[in-house]
C-alpha cells in the first residue's frame, strides 16, 4: 500500500473544511435570495441566477468571511428598507452587494498604495541612514587620512632639524621631541644608547610628564633588552596581556605605563640605541603609531651617526691617539679661559704638572712599545682622578691636569693619591710585572700666580725640584 505523508494529510484534510465551508455559504446564499426572490413578482430563475452568481463571484474575489460578512449586511439592508416602506425591493440586495463591493475595492487600492508608499518611504528612510552612515564613515576615513598625510608631512621638518645641529646631545633632545610631537598619546619617553664596548644600554635622555626626574632604569628592562637583541620594533598594546613578558618582572616600576612602543635606532645591522615610548592606557599605540617610530628611528640613527663621527673628528683634534688625553694646545685654551674665569668671579683653580720617572729605562730596556704600555696605563689613572678636571699629554713623558675651583691644598691631596694610585699599577712588560713612579709638581691660582703662563711656570719648578729631591714627590711650595 502506499502511505501518505503526514503534512499532505493535513493539507487534504484542511482543503476538504474549506470546500465544506463553500458549499454551506452557497447554499445558504440560495436559499436566502431564492427566498426573497419567491417573495416578489419578478421572474425567477434568471434572479437566482444572478444573484447567486455575483454570490459566487464574490466568494472567489473576497474570500469567505468577507462575502459572509458582505452577503449578509446586503441582506439585512433590504429587509430593512422593504419593512420601513412596505414595499419589496429584492433587488436591492444585488444593488447594496455591488456598493460593497466597489467600496472595498477602493479601499483595497488606497490600502495597497498606502501600503506602497509607506514601503517606499521606509526604503527611502533605510538609504538614508546607509548614506548617513557611509557619510559618516568617508568623513572619519578622510579625517584619518588627513592626520596621517599631516603626520608623515612633519616628517620632512624632522630631517632639517636633526641635521641643523652636530651637537649629539642636541640631535637626541631633538630625536626625542620629534617623536613626542609627532606620535603623540605619551606620558613618558626614554632614549637610550648603546656602549660599543660593553655592549650595554646607557639611558642618554629620559621624559616624563608626571614626574620629569625620577627614572631607575638606567640599564634598561625586558623590553629594551628584548629590542635590543631581536633588532625589531615592539609594540606592546597593554603590558598585563602580553604573553611575552611577565607582569611581574613590572611590579615596584617608578613609572605606571601599560601601552609601549620601542625602536631601535640602527647603524647598518648594527644597533647604536633605543627610543622608547611609554601611555599610561591601555591600546593606546597602533601599528600605524609604530611605524611612524620607525621612521624617526631611521632618521635619528643617520644624524647620531653624524654626530658621533663629528665628535669622534673633533676627539682626533684635540686629543692624544695614544692614551685619549687632550692635546698641549686645547688644553692651553681651555687653561686661559679657566684663568679669565676666575680672575672675573674670583675664584680658585690648581695646575698639576707631572712626569714619569726614569722613563728612559724603560723604553732602552724594554724598546718603544713597552714605553707606550707605561703612558696608556698611567692616562688611565689620570683619568680616574680628574673627575671635573681636564688631563692633558703635554708632551713625551709628561702630563697636566687643570683642577677648577679647587684649592692648592685639595689639590696636593689629589696628586698624593693619583701618584700612589700610579705606584701601585701592575704593568706588565714582556711578561714581567713592574711599576712605576710619579714626580708632580703643584701650582694654585691666584695663590701662586696672576696669570696663566706664570701658574704653568710654577708649577713646572715645583716638578723639577720634586725630580732633584728623589723622585715619587709632590711638592707644592
Amino acid at each position: 500500500m502506499r502511505r501518505i505523508a503526514p503534512n499532505a494529510s493535513k493539507d487534504m484534510q484542511s482543503e476538504d473544511k474549506v470546500l465544506l465551508k463553500f458549499l454551506l455559504l452557497c447554499s445558504a446564499s440560495f436559499i436566502t435570495v431564492s427566498y426573497l426572490t419567491f417573495r416578489t413578482a419578478l421572474p425567477k430563475l434568471p434572479n437566482i441566477f444572478l444573484y447567486n452568481l455575483i454570490i459566487v463571484v464574490s466568494l472567489h474575489e473576497l474570500g469567505y468571511q468577507r462575502s459572509l460578512f458582505f452577503l449578509g449586511a446586503s441582506v439585512f439592508l433590504t429587509i430593512l428598507i422593504a419593512i420601513t416602506s412596505h414595499f419589496s425591493y429584492v433587488w436591492n440586495v444585488p444593488i447594496f452587494f455591488i456598493t460593497f463591493l466597489i467600496a472595498d475595492n477602493e479601499i483595497k487600492k488606497h490600502s495597497y498604495h498606502s501600503h506602497i508608499v509607506k514601503t517606499r518611504i521606509e526604503e527611502i528612510r533605510e538609504n538614508i541612514n546607509v548614506l548617513e552612515d557611509e557619510h559618516n564613515k568617508h568623513k572619519k576615513e578622510a579625517a584619518s587620512l588627513e592626520k596621517k598625510a599631516e603626520r608623515y608631512n612633519s616628517l620632512k621638518d624632522v630631517v632639517s632639524r636633526l641635521n641643523s645641529t652636530l651637537s649629539l646631545e642636541d640631535v637626541i633632545k631633538k630625536i626625542m621631541e620629534n617623536a613626542f610631537n609627532i606620535i603623540g598619546k605619551s606620558d613618558s619617553g626614554l632614549l637610550f644608547l648603546v656602549d660599543t664596548e660593553k655592549q650595554e644600554l646607557s639611558l642618554a635622555l629620559f621624559r616624563n610628564k608626571s614626574n620629569p626626574d625620577r627614572i631607575k632604569t638606567k640599564k634598561g628592562d625586558v623590553l629594551d633588552d628584548w629590542v635590543f637583541k631581536q633588532r625589531q620594533c615592539l609594540l606592546v598594546e597593554d603590558i598585563k596581556k602580553d604573553f611575552r613578558f611577565s607582569e611581574e618582572r613590572f611590579v615596584g616600576y617608578e613609572r605606571l605605563f601599560r601601552s609601549v612602543i620601542s625602536c631601535p635606532l640602527m647603524e647598518g645591522s648594527k644597533v647604536i640605541g633605543i627610543l622608547r615610548l611609554e601611555a599610561q592606557k591601555p591600546y593606546t599605540y597602533t601599528s600605524e603609531d609604530l611605524r611612524l617610530l620607525d621612521i624617526i628611528c631611521d632618521i635619528g640613527a643617520v644624524s647620531l651617526e653624524n654626530s658621533t663621527l663629528y665628535k669622534q673628528t673633533l676627539d682626533l683634534a684635540i686629543k692624544d691617539g695614544l692614551t685619549g688625553l687632550y692635546l698641549r694646545r686645547y688644553f692651553l685654551d681651555r687653561l686661559k679661559e679657566e684663568v679669565s674665569h676666575c680672575l672675573r668671579n674670583k675664584a680658585v683653580c690648581s695646575f698639576l704638572m707631572i712626569d714619569v720617572d726614569n722613563f728612559k729605562n724603560y723604553n732602552d730596556e724594554y724598546g718603544h712599545t713597552a714605553g707606550d704600555m707605561v703612558l696608556k696605563s698611567i692616562s688611565r689613572v689620570l683619568l680616574n682622578f680628574t673627575g671635573g678636571g681636564i688631563a692633558c699629554r703635554y708632551g713625551g713623558e709628561e702630563f697636566s691636569i687643570l683642577l677648577p675651583d679647587v684649592s692648592r691644598k685639595d689639590a696636593v691631596k689629589i696628586a698624593e693619591n693619583i701618584r700612589k694610585a700610579v705606584k701601585k699599577e701592575d704593568i706588565e712588560l714582556r711578561r714581567i710585572k713592574t711599576h712605576v713612579t710619579l714626580s708632580i709638581g703643584v701650582a694654585g691660582f691666584p695663590e701662586d700666580a696672576g696669570f696663566q703662563d706664570e701658574l704653568i711656570l710654577k708649577a713646572d719648578e715645583r716638578l723639577y725640584k720634586a725630580k732633584r729631591a728623589g723622585k715619587d714627590k709632590v711638592i707644592a711650595e
